[in-house]
């Protein structure tokens, strides 16, 4: 992806859209709408080949998947449209400040950067989960009352315990406590249903639960305003050594916005070990909830069950870890539960 963004860049791709569109009179925003469609149009093509091997050959390699090619198309469909449709709209809120706001313009993309993450985080099991996986409420009355019992044991009172028919497209078993306020609401895929007993279901919660009851998203949120705030702040900064050089007007036009992308995508990756530090710091301290709440043994075996589904790497290299895992080592989360359940 970084190599496309910048190998568009120097192409001269962009330029030429810019000022095609510019030769014809047409406005602002309907510059950048061009340029952004110009953009992803190519580095979705481009990446096709190795998204395709990725979500769809590799996984069916392991037997991950149950997807059919048709229907792998028709879910990619509605991943491209979907964002499509953000991307495009985060693109012309970030130029529309460039232009109006061009002192204070970081502030401002600093608040509107937490108020899309803060709301996309609520609407997500109401508006967002639908167009991908049907979900339906769960028929089983007796799991239904004990795993609303947690979350009010918790104090997470919950809309209800909803199945999420994930069996059609994979093996892999997931849980989630999604939405905030009145949209939070237990999420658990058939297959976790299928193959889980309820007291090991009930630690898996939990553990979701912990996300909630320390209020993990919330800190995520203010880790998310700092990193925000410090990358468009130097942003202006940073320009400097490719507005001139690339033969652009400045910051706000649209023919630099691979070049801004590519900015964004590499600051991004440097400040990704510290994010997932962090993440990982989280999820040990959501494990030690889960046991303490539920039953550790059955907790430890709950990790073993999806390890085991998930096809998760039981002791990638330290480096990795610290690089690319958000949650610890599956064998290190299973051996903390069974010493909580020794204990």
């Amino acid at each position: 992806g970084v190599l496309v963004l910048f190998l568009y860049q120097l192409s001269g791709a962009g330029h030429a859209v810019a000022r095609w569109g510019e030769a014809r009179g047409w406005a602002p925003w309907l510059l950048v709408g061009a340029c952004c469609g110009a953009l992803g149009l190519v580095h979705e093509v481009l990446l096709a080949p190795a998204r395709f091997y990725g979500s769809y050959r590799l996984e069916h390699r392991f037997g991950l998947s149950r997807l059919t090619v048709g229907r792998w198309l028709a879910r990619e469909g509605k991943r491209l449209l979907v964002g499509a449709v953000l991307a495009l709209v985060l693109v012309e809120g970030l130029y529309a400040l460039l232009r109006l706001t061009p002192q204070m313009w970081p502030v401002w993309a600093t608040l509107g950067w937490v108020a899309v993450t803060a709301g996309m985080t609520r609407v997500f099991p109401t508006l967002l989960l639908p167009i991908f996986y049907r979900s339906v409420p769960l028929e089983d009355a007796q799991v239904t009352r004990r795993l609303l019992a947690l979350c009010e044991r918790v104090g997470l009172p919950a809309l209800g315990v909803f199945r999420i028919h994930l069996g059609v497209e994979t093996r892999k078993a997931n849980a989630a406590l999604a939405g905030l306020g009145s949209t939070r609401r237990v999420l658990l895929s058939d297959t976790l249903l299928e193959q889980f007993p309820v007291e090991e279901i009930e630690g898996v919660l939990a553990h979701e639960l912990a996300h909630h009851r320390y209020r993990h998203l919330l800190k995520g949120l203010g880790l998310a305003t700092v990193g925000a705030a410090l990358l468009f702040g130097l942003t202006p900064l940073v320009a400097a050594w490719w507005v001139g050089p690339l033969g652009l007007r400045g910051l706000e036009d649209p023919a630099g916005l691979a070049a801004l992308l590519l900015w964004f995508t590499v600051a991004g990756t440097v400040g990704l070990p510290i994010q997932h530090a962090v993440s990982r710091a989280f999820e040990w301290q959501c494990d030690r909830f889960a046991v303490r709440l539920t039953s550790p043994s059955a907790f430890a075996q709950a990790l073993r069950r999806l390890a085991a589904l998930n096809l998760a790497d039981p002791q990638p290299p330290r480096w990795v870890t610290w690089l690319l895992y958000d949650h610890p080592p599956i064998t290190d989360r299973i051996r903390a539960a069974d010493q909580a359940a020794g204990a």
